[in-house]
């Protein structure tokens, strides 16, 4: 079974941070599903319950907070790494939720949403999540610290690696921390096969005003039949992305081909964020320097 190695999130994001996402959490909790026993078929795609029997790509992706905030309009920086992914049908993204209060939501009419996803392919949506709850002390009030904030840095490049039971992909350009085994609260994860091919834009209901959205684009079809491009085409909420997610699911660096074109995005290669030919973040949905961990197999 795959085992992914320790992973930081990038700014220093303490209780101040996680009393935020107290505040906000209570707006975004949209229609959480439950897994079944192993998965869980919802047309499109298939929740797993783990990865014991799956054998083809595993990507992973992380939410991430960062402080200070890059845009006056948000109290701090919420985002998924990567935020643009490309995989192909069959393949299984993980995400891991090394911050906590943040969910993985489609954007479909279940949701109230125009849809967002391919035709054809039902509404998903993971519980919120943060930290397991095994791994939090039964006399523990205030919430701990993010996974390894206190850890030292080292830079390192992620890889690709190939087991009999999965391969795995994680961004490049990662820098990673090593954390000893067991040390503080252990991050949740929720899986998800994508099965149709087409572009998929998902959104942390939590911190949708904020810009925390994200593209998967699945197999070659990188025609869209929603808007890509400009925010002021888009539908206006809550049909269409709420507050900065207008931005974020409009950035040049997201465009589908460009998606399938670089195999991940990173939250700071798109342009609000200052990467490409982008400007100095002003519009931004942007943050700090992120870090992608490397999963490996056992």
């Amino acid at each position: 079974m795959p085992r992914e190695s320790h992973t930081s999130s990038t700014a220093t994001t303490r209780r101040p941070v996680l009393k935020t996402l107290a505040a906000t959490g209570a707006v975004g909790a949209l229609a959480a599903t439950t897994l079944g026993a192993d998965e869980r078929h919802t047309g499109g795609t298939r929740q797993l319950a783990s990865l014991d029997e799956h054998t083809d790509t595993v990507h992973t992706v992380e939410t991430r907070i960062a402080e200070p905030s890059t845009n006056p309009n948000r109290p701090t920086d919420f985002f998924y790494e990567p935020t643009g992914l490309h995989v192909q049908p069959g393949d299984v993204v993980r995400w891991r939720f090394v911050t906590p209060d943040h969910n993985v939501v489609s954007m479909h009419p279940a949701y109230g949403m125009r849809r967002r996803v391919p035709l054809g392919v039902d509404a998903f949506s993971s519980p919120l999540l943060g930290f397991e709850a095994d791994s939090i002390p039964g006399d523990m009030v205030d919430p701990p610290g993010m996974p390894g904030e206190d850890e030292p840095e080292a830079n390192a490049t992620a890889t690709t690696t190939t087991s009999t039971n999965a391969t795995t992909t994680t961004s490049t350009n990662a820098t990673t921390a090593a954390s000893p085994p067991n040390a503080g609260p252990v991050p949740a994860t929720w899986l998800l096969a994508f099965d149709t091919p087409g572009v998929y834009d998902v959104i942390c209901s939590p911190h949708e005003g904020f810009g925390m959205a994200m593209r998967v684009v699945v197999g070659d079809d990188t025609e869209a039949p929603f808007e890509t491009s400009d925010p002021a085409a888009l539908p206006e909420p809550r049909l269409g992305p709420v507050g900065l997610s207008r931005i974020t699911l409009t950035d040049p660096a997201l465009e589908p081909d460009a998606i399938v074109d670089a195999g991940t995005v990173s939250w700071l290669d798109l342009q609000a964020n200052g990467g490409g030919d982008g400007d100095d973040g002003e519009e931004s949905d942007g943050d700090d320097d992120t870090s992608t961990g490397t999963e490996t197999a056992s």
